[in-house]
């Protein structure tokens, strides 16, 4: 089982609907609490010019956390795709994140920013190294490594959402 491609696909689904819960639902849990197009439509282009700000601070972890939440995707598609190349997979991590930037900005939720562009196909990237190392470091029993710890980061927060959203919380 942990070593099966169908293990490593529930994953990767469980972790896009992790992913959207966070960059469009902002971890609400409560579908009154979720506002879409409540906030003024903005778009960004000047990479790193307007991070999020808070109390007058640049609020690194928020860039730091759009580069982390992308490296499923370069750890995950290859042993999905086995077939594609390393730029396919970047490229899927970049169609994925401005498809995500792009429906903030139709739903007018969060702010669409070229900063967060990057930093997500950037965390891609970043996903393909670690996928190396696994590949060096297990060899043949990579699929099943990348799955055990995905089960782990995936099924913890997964079961939150799932337990918050039954007692309304």
């Amino acid at each position: 089982m942990l070593s099966s491609k169908k293990t490593t696909q529930y994953l990767f689904y469980a972790y896009l609907i992790l992913l959207t819960w966070g960059i469009l639902f902002k971890f609400e849990t409560r579908i009154g609490y979720i506002y879409f197009f409540q906030n003024t439509r903005f778009v960004n282009w000047v990479p790193f010019s307007a991070p999020l700000i808070a109390n007058g601070n640049i609020v690194w972890e928020e860039m730091a956390l759009n580069l982390f939440f992308f490296i499923p995707v370069g750890v995950c598609l290859p042993l999905l795709k086995p077939q594609w190349s390393v730029w396919q997979i970047i490229y899927f991590g970049f169609l994925l994140s401005l498809l995500y930037e792009g429906l903030q900005f139709i739903l007018a939720v969060g702010m669409t920013d070229i900063t967060d562009l990057m930093l997500n196909t950037l965390g891609a990237g970043i996903g393909l190294l670690l996928y190396q190392l696994f590949l060096k470091l297990f060899k043949s029993h990579t699929r099943k490594w990348v799955n055990v710890i995905g089960l782990i980061i995936v099924t913890i927060p997964l079961s939150v959402l799932v337990l918050f959203v039954i007692i309304g919380f």
